[in-house]
């Protein structure tokens, strides 16, 4: 289960952003995952619970955004979101080249800033 790492990660890059910019509690994460990132959100969310104790995330809440994948044919232009993992143009036939639907990205988070800390 690499959803494990991952958010370790994410916990990890979260806390050390938070205590940089004087947050002393985060309350929510928010998360873009692409269909084709190889991440199960719902492991994400089991993961974050996991990992967060103990931390200034103890009490947060992880918000997944899913990112549908994208596709662009090449030879005659279309662009088109579908939800396959791999997608043959609907105007030619010809395999697609994927374009989205793989991020893993940290979108913000919102927490608790005293006096004298930066907001994110």
């Amino acid at each position: 289960m690499h959803e494990l790492s991952l958010v370790s990660a994410l916990v990890e890059e979260v806390s050390r952003d938070a205590q940089e910019r004087g947050v002393s509690r985060v309350a929510t994460v928010r998360l873009a995952v692409g269909k084709r990132a190889h991440a199960l959100p719902h492991a994400l969310l089991f993961c974050f619970d996991l990992v967060k104790k103990n931390t200034i995330l103890a009490d947060a809440q992880l918000i997944i955004e899913v990112i549908p994948p994208a596709f662009h044919c090449e030879r005659c232009g279309v662009s088109e979101i579908n939800d396959s993992l791999l997608f043959d143009c609907a105007r030619c036939g010809l395999p697609a080249v994927p374009t989205g639907g793989t991020e893993l990205e940290i979108r913000g988070y919102e927490g608790d800033c005293p006096r004298g800390g930066k907001e994110n």
